[in-house]
């Protein structure tokens, strides 16, 4: 059986897309660096301070850790571990993220990127 052209580019669209679908994974955390807080709601605004801390009373609640591997053909960026940084710094009770440390690395065909971060309580909240 002969394939049409349009079938056959069809079906390498489709591997292709499975292909780089499969290739992504990701896994997050957050630990407790002491007195544990309740999770703030989903929908709640979390600051990111990529350089230096805000000006207001703070105490470190959290240490957040986000971690990517992807195929050698889709790179990684903080925007892409950022929503994930935000949803463990809530999980944690965080109010805001502080002291940023990317890291980017490969191995033969993956590109890993790990994120890690300190998940900061302002002192007048709640």
């Amino acid at each position: 059986m002969r394939l049409q052209a349009p079938h056959l580019k069809h079906g390498l669209c489709l591997c292709l897309a499975g292909i780089l679908g499969a290739a992504c994974t990701m896994q997050s955390r957050f630990s407790p660096l002491g007195k544990s807080y309740p999770p703030r709601p989903q929908t709640a605004a979390v600051e990111v301070f990529q350089t230096g801390a805000p000006a207001k009373p703070f105490e470190r609640v959290s240490r957040l850790d986000v971690h990517l591997e992807k195929t050698h053909l889709v790179p990684s960026s903080f925007s892409d571990a950022l929503p994930e940084l935000e949803k463990q710094a809530r999980l944690s009770g965080a109010d805001a993220i502080i002291d940023i440390r990317e890291s980017k690395s490969s191995i033969g065909e993956t590109r890993i990127y790990h994120v890690t971060a300190t998940g900061i309580r302002y002192r007048d909240s709640r």
